[in-house]
């Protein structure tokens, strides 16, 4: 089974102006992280998620996470797909 991870994040309340202005800078400054699937921003501007390909080292998830979490709450989700977990799901329950 392929493991993915949903990452979902929401904005901090009470960001400034300038908070926004020095977090677009943050990410201009290292991008996209490696792996990532699917990135998707909240049409509301409060968040938004990603799907990412599980990295062979750990540590980078949290390193990336770390760069962002005066600005951001992030939850982060091992997910597969359905085609994959429906047959362990039948085995168990059908």
């Amino acid at each position: 089974m392929k493991l993915i991870h949903a990452v979902t994040y929401r904005y901090r309340e009470g960001l400034s102006e300038e908070d926004f202005r020095t977090l677009t800078k943050r990410f201009i400054e290292f991008g996209t992280p490696p792996g990532v699937i699917a990135h998707y921003e909240r049409i509301d501007g409060k968040g938004g998620f990603l799907l990412q390909d599980v990295p062979e080292d750990p540590e980078a998830i949290k390193e990336n996470l770390l760069r962002y979490a005066p600005w951001i709450d992030f939850e982060v989700f091992p997910v597969t797909t359905m085609a994959e977990a429906f047959p362990l799901i039948q085995r168990v329950y059908g």
